[in-house]
Formats: C-alpha cells, structure tokens, sequence
C-alpha cells in the first residue's frame, strides 16, 4: 500500500509503503499525485519511507514501479529513501542512479527527521 505522508507540500512529496504493494498503488494513489503536482511545478523532491510492515511487490506491481520510475526519471531533484533494506539500497543507488537524473540518497528507519531536512534543502 502507498500512503501519501501528511508532511507533504509544494514540489515536495512524502510516501510511505506498507504491505504488499500492488499495481494499482501505482496507478491510483502514487501516479495521479505525481502527475497532479508536475502540473504546477518542473521537478519534485521525494521522501520513501518503507514501514516496518513493508513485504515487497507483487510482480506485476515491481513492473509497474518500473514504468513508472523510466517514465519520470527527469521529474525528480531529490529522492530519499528512509528505512530501506540492503538490496533496496543497491537498487537506489546502482541501476536507479543510472536512470534517474536527481540525486538519490538513502537513509536508515532512524534518520527520517535528517532526510527531511536534505529534502527541503
């Protein structure tokens, strides 16, 4: 599930995933507020945050993460990743580095007040 973070505003996005996440978390939660907030601004900074509760993706849904990521690669400044586990960190910081045109940075599930603060910097 992808739960959009009440310190959300401006050009600066906050989401938390929790459970199993589902191709439609995508197409109805995290894909609409993108493109809604690209309306109004050039570029967007984000806040991933990955609850405890956080069980990974249905197959279809690590797709659909995927298209999304290739077709908003030039979209974001900034991506935080907060409480990401080992093998999401390489992903972050190896192919996505490769793709995504901001800087990605990642953090522990104890640094979410420092990843704010590199987020609104």
């Amino acid at each position: 599930m992808i739960d959009i973070m009440p310190e959300s505003s401006n050009n600066v996005l906050g989401v938390r995933f929790t459970r199993r996440l589902s191709p439609s978390d995508y197409h109805t939660v995290l894909a609409p507020r993108v493109e809604s907030l690209l309306t109004r601004f050039a570029t967007l900074k984000v806040l991933i945050l990955i609850d405890e509760s956080f069980a990974g993706w249905t197959l279809s849904a690590a797709w659909a993460n995927t298209v999304f990521d290739v077709k908003h690669r030039r979209d974001f400044d900034k991506i935080a990743m907060v409480g990401a586990p080992a093998w999401e960190q390489w992903c972050v910081h190896t192919p996505a580095a490769l793709l995504m045109r901001g800087e990605l940075r990642t953090y522990g599930r104890g640094q979410l007040d420092e990843a704010w603060a590199w987020i609104h910097g």
